[in-house]
């Protein structure tokens, strides 16, 4: 994710997560060197934006205004993960898939994406909070290896609902390894090629 995506994921957070209060700052979180957010794009799509205006310097103060920019046209963003790493652990923070792009695997795809991403960082384990109401990710989530370690009584404040906590096993374990290796060459092989890069 980089700065020109904001104007997109903080749309789709908005429709994943219509109760969310506040909204993530996200050109907060892309300075955060304890976070990493990833999105994911249709290289056939685009939408244009229009670029935000700069801060006003002291010749706007003056009256001189600043030329407005060209609007720029940008790849159609589908989904976006977010991770924070702290002591040994990835916890993924927020995972949202535009609604007209459901059910295409496209979850499963950023949450594939999210355990890489731990595992490049050299973490232990990944977690997560779910809503207990959310059957379809939480089967997803147990589906890639995550168990229920716990419950956060009255999590969400938009009506209190509990969360499931989850993590996987560890990451590093030839076990684990090898049931990842499994569920992503099922993946593509349902899904057929996708690619995903992670910039450093």
């Amino acid at each position: 994710m980089e700065e020109g995506d904001l104007d997109q994921v903080a749309a789709m957070e908005r429709e994943a997560f219509p109760t969310l209060w506040p909204p993530t700052t996200y050109r907060r979180e892309l300075k955060n060197k304890m976070a990493e957010y990833s999105v994911c794009v249709r290289d056939d799509e685009f939408v244009t934006s229009q670029p935000q205006p700069g801060k006003k310097g002291l010749l706007g103060f003056l009256g001189r205004r600043n030329k407005p920019e060209a609007p720029v046209q940008r790849q159609l963003l589908v989904g976006f993960v977010g991770l924070w790493y702290m002591a040994g652990e990835a916890h993924i923070v927020s995972i949202a898939v535009r609604e007209a792009y459901k059910r295409k695997g496209l979850g499963e795809f950023l949450l594939i994406g999210s355990i890489e991403m731990a595992t490049h960082r050299d973490c232990q384990v990944v977690t997560l909070e779910a809503r207990v109401s959310n059957d379809p990710a939480i089967a997803l989530y147990r589906k890639y290896g995550f168990n229920e370690v716990g419950l956060r009584r009255r999590y969400y404040s938009d009506n209190g609902e509990d969360a499931i906590i989850m993590t996987t096993d560890k990451l590093t374990s030839d076990e684990y390894d090898a049931f990842f290796e499994n569920r992503v060459n099922a993946f593509d092989e349902r899904y057929g090629e996708t690619v995903r890069e992670y910039l450093a």
